[in-house]
Order: C-alpha cells, then sequence, then structure tokens
C-alpha cells in the first residue's frame, strides 16, 4: 500500500486559522449533496441545528423532517424513506441515535440494508461536561456487531467535507462518528476517503500506531516525540472501522510484529478489537490497546478527560515507547 505522507499538512496546533468544525462542515456538504441528489432527506431528532441540520432545512425546507425527541419513529420513518429511493441522513446525539434505539437500527434499517445514514453527533468526550449520559465511548462496540452496517469514523476537515457524499454512495446502512471538537486539518485537500482503505501516514518504523477519529492527530504528534527518543513508528489512519482494512493491518502484522491502537473510545469492542480479530487469524502479533477501560467514564473538560485516560499525545507517546521496550 502506497504511503500518502507528503500529502499531509502539519502546522502549529495552536493555530486556531486551521481548527475546523466538524459540524459546521458537514452541515456545508449536505447542503452540497442536496443540491446535486434531489433524493437526499435529512432526518432530525429534535436537535436539528446543533446536529448539522440547520443549513439544509434553509435550502430545503420540505425534504427535512423534525420528529422531535422520538427517535424510535425518526430512525424507523427513515427506513421507510429508503424504501421508496431517498437517501436519509438521520442526525442527532449519539446515544440517542445508536442506543434508544437500537431495536430499529438493527431490524428496520440493517436487517432490511437500507441507505440509511446514521449521524452519530458530539461523541466520545466532546460533550462530557453534560454529564455522563452523554460521555459516549461504547457506541462502535454496540453497532459493530450489526450485519451490512459501515462504520466511519473521519479524522479531519477533508475527510468530514468526503463522507456525506461517500455515504450517500454505499449501498448499505452506514454510521459516521461525529466529533463536536474542532478538528486540527491533517490531509490535504487531495486527499480521498475511500470506504473500507486505510491511510498510511508514516511507513517507517519498529511498531505500528493505528488510529481512529480524533486520535489520528495525537497519534501523528506522538510519533514525532517518540522520534526524538530514537523509536520510529509507522502511524496509520483506519477511518472505517468496518468494514476494517484487514491489508492494512496484515501488512503492520508483517512489518512489525507490534500493532498500538488509539481510539477515543473503550477497548472493548472497537477499533483495538477489530484489529485484534484480523491479527489473530492472520498472524498473530502482539497488540495494544489504547482507550478507555471497561468501565462508565469520569466527567470533566475535553482536555480533562483525554489527560486522564491517558489519551494526550505525550501520554499515548509514553505508552507506546514502553510497549515498543518490551520483549
Amino acid at each position: 500500500m502506497k504511503s500518502n505522507y507528503n500529502n499531509l499538512i502539519f502546522r502549529d496546533v495552536n493555530d486556531e486559522a486551521i481548527m475546523e468544525d466538524p459540524r459546521k462542515i458537514l452541515a456545508e456538504e449536505l447542503v452540497e449533496l442536496g443540491k446535486t441528489n434531489e433524493d437526499v432527506v435529512f432526518v432530525s431528532v429534535d436537535s436539528s441545528l446543533g446536529a448539522s441540520g440547520g443549513p439544509f432545512n434553509k435550502n430545503f425546507p420540505d425534504r427535512h423532517f423534525e420528529f422531535g425527541i422520538a427517535e424510535q419513529n425518526g430512525m424507523g420513518e427513515a427506513a421507510g424513506m429508503a424504501t421508496c429511493g431517498k437517501i436519509p441522513f438521520i442526525a442527532g446525539y449519539v446515544p440517542f441515535v445508536s442506543y434508544r434505539c437500537f431495536e430499529q437500527v438493527r431490524d428496520d434499517v440493517c436487517k432490511t440494508n437500507l441507505n440509511v445514514n446514521i449521524v452519530g453527533n458530539n461523541s466520545g468526550f466532546s460533550v462530557s461536561a453534560l454529564g455522563p449520559t452523554h460521555v459516549i465511548l461504547e457506541d462502535v462496540g454496540v453497532l459493530r456487531s450489526l450485519p451490512n452496517l459501515t462504520i466511519l469514523s473521519p479524522a479531519d476537515g477533508t475527510e468530514y467535507r468526503q463522507v456525506a457524499r461517500v455515504a450517500s454512495e454505499i449501498k448499505g446502512p452506514v454510521y459516521i462518528r461525529l466529533s463536536r471538537i474542532k478538528a486540527r486539518k491533517i490531509f490535504s485537500d487531495e486527499h480521498k476517503l475511500i470506504p473500507g482503505k486505510a491511510n498510511i501516514l508514516k511507513d517507517e518504523g519498529d511498531i505500528t500506531i493505528i488510529a481512529t477519529g480524533t486520535m489520528v492527530l495525537n497519534a501523528l504528534i506522538a510519533s514525532s516525540i517518540l522520534e526524538t527518543k530514537g523509536i520510529k513508528a509507522r502511524v496509520i489512519n483506519m477511518s472505517t472501522i468496518k468494514p476494517i482494512d484487514e491489508e492494512a493491518v496484515i501488512d503492520a502484522a508483517n512489518k512489525t510484529k507490534k500493532i498500538v491502537t488509539v481510539e477515543e473510545h473503550s477497548i472493548i469492542n472497537g477499533l483495538g478489537a477489530a484489529v485484534a480479530e484480523v491479527v489473530v487469524k492472520n498472524n498473530p502479533v502482539k497488540i495494544k490497546f489504547i482507550g478507555t477501560p471497561d468501565k462508565f467514564a469520569v466527567v470533566g473538560s475535553y482536555e480533562e478527560c483525554l489527560d486522564y485516560y491517558n489519551l494526550t499525545p505525550e501520554k499515548i507517546a509514553l505508552q507506546v515507547a514502553d510497549f515498543a521496550r518490551e520483549s
């Protein structure tokens, strides 16, 4: 697999000019998609403005459907629209579109393999300050077991700009994991988000870090920190958690013999588990999971939570370094 390392953009992490709001980007792209495809509709469940639906409503009011605090109904209706040839995007806070209406996701959407695009807003710790119900670290674990479902976890604004179009073209259900935290630009505009394909961001090293979503940037920064300690780490962006790029995982196992997975999610049934399932069947190597433990999470500011769970670049680097030194 060819590295696209030369297409990356690295700038000062404190430069606000290159920080982009995922929800704003998705809102803009849904409008552009709506302009080119009249079958695209937007379904909201009480939080249309906060879930990227405001601009779509302004441009296409007759194609926006608000269901209020009735997520099960909204998901069922989205499935019904898909049976009529529409391409619905249903958006809401993650716990409500993944947990509250799980039965409808399973039976109405996935079992019938409909093109319903589920946008899970405010994933991970991004709205932790709202309390424990809004600390969302199990959504991938809950949904990954459902047949037919594609799970996309974009890493930066470039991928967020493509994810709506990519999802609309997949013939089947899609779950998009959306953070509320502004994303620093990683990729150039030439980068392509291809479902089921990983991107090798750094291709030389004695250990491989596979990261997804918000943790891709942290993994890249961690790899730079590791270089100062004499440790070279390959870095892979896994923007599709399901179906996972098995070729990239097997290649990593063959090349470095040790793999570290990093995710803003529980280590139970998330990215780490998906990688381990591939490795154990093809080339068993040592794997370290960096994520949250099998416990309900604490609450706090986003930065406090990342620090508490060792998900900052500095703490990721420390864990990778210790793992690299293990025999």
